[in-house]
């Protein structure tokens, strides 16, 4: 499935990344594979646009002996970092069954490399990349990334502007002009009060290009619904077919019903979006035209009479009678002849 990079900018349809993370792993190769593919029709029912996976292996990944994260620790997962990355690793001979799937179920396919050898095995299965904010610093898969052409989805968690020009900037060096950065903030779970989604409009501004945003919080409606109405065109978030399931990626992440939950009120926030221009809108008319006040006869005016306003006409809301001038036209009309008879209740609209 091919895919222009307009779809990642467009305010009418939201693009809708549903993050599978590490949640495919559960067993045996066939278990894994057939968890993750539960996963792409889940996906798919709730609505997404993209699913994607990561792809990384510990040797590319960190040094010789990380130890342990303390966020993993806190969340109960007792494991060094480079044993969860060897044990989450997804075979590369996966990649193009999982591929296969997502077009079956017609979703796009995507999944975050951590090394170039990643890219390499993803690059043939998938038509957007994916940055991750740890790698905002990664020169060499920057360059390969930038070189494929294909539109670049950055994380920016944990990264300063100087960071985030640096990577923008190495990437159109190649002529890819094709980048929408991510609002991110690198705690999982991450508290609603750290989102810092205000900074949505300002990159907008300074970068001139798509803003999106990568949600960590636990809440499915708060971040995503008000970032869509502070510009982003692009949402992440990840789920899960069980919170309860044993890995780095669960506890924080959406069930199913989650999942289509924050992607129809995503929808309807498209809705609600509108145009950016401030005018008069068809399902105002009919109120507007009853309830908004104008010049109204408060008496029976014969042609001739001097109008007069608190005598014979004033500033009412005409409802279904003939609707007169505009109130801003009132010192116009005040003391003005008319012209024809006009009925208690209509609208003066001629005069001389």
């Amino acid at each position: 499935m091919n895919v222009k990079f307009d779809v990642l900018n467009d305010p009418s349809h939201i693009f809708v990344i549903a993050e599978a993370g590490s949640n495919w792993k559960c067993g045996t190769f066939d278990d894994d594979l057939k968890q993750a593919k539960n996963l792409i029709k889940t996906a798919a029912k709730a609505g997404a646009d993209a699913i994607k996976f990561q792809t990384y292996r510990p040797e590319t990944t960190y040094v010789s002996n990380p130890g342990k994260s303390n966020y993993l620790s806190k969340s109960g997962y007792e494991k060094n970092i480079e044993d969860i990355f060897d044990e989450h690793s997804m075979p590369y001979e996966m990649i193009p069954e999982l591929e296969k799937s997502c077009n079956d179920e017609n979703i796009l396919f995507m999944s975050t490399p951590f090394s170039i050898q990643d890219a390499r095995s993803i690059d043939p299965y998938t038509t957007i990349h994916k940055i991750a904010s740890f790698e905002i610093n990664h020169v060499r898969l920057i360059e390969f990334l930038a070189k494929t052409g294909k539109p670049i989805l950055v994380s920016t968690g944990a990264s300063t502007y100087e960071e985030i020009d640096f990577c923008v900037n190495l990437i159109k060096k190649f002529g890819n002009n094709n980048i929408v950065l991510l609002q991110c903030t690198s705690k999982y779970p991450c508290p609603i009060e750290s989102l810092n989604l205000s900074v949505i409009p300002k990159m907008k501004s300074r970068y001139k290009i798509p803003i999106g945003f990568s949600d960590h919080s636990i809440n499915p409606m708060v971040a995503p619904v008000l970032a869509v109405g502070l510009g982003a065109t692009v949402i992440e978030k990840h789920f899960t077919l069980d919170k309860n399931s044993p890995g780095p990626d669960h506890s924080f992440a959406l069930n199913p019903e989650e999942l289509k939950s924050m992607i129809n009120s995503i929808r309807q926030a498209e809705l609600a979006y509108g145009t950016g221009q401030k005018q008069i809108l068809e399902d105002e008319k009919e109120l507007r035209q009853f309830a908004t006040r104008s010049i109204q006869a408060t008496t029976n005016i014969s042609k001739g009479d001097i109008l007069h306003e608190g005598k014979n006409f004033d500033i009412l809301r005409p409802g279904n009678r003939i609707r007169g001038l505009e109130a801003r036209f009132l010192d116009t009309v005040n003391g003005k002849k008319a012209t024809k008879y006009i009925e208690k209740g209509d609208g003066i609209t001629e005069f001389e």
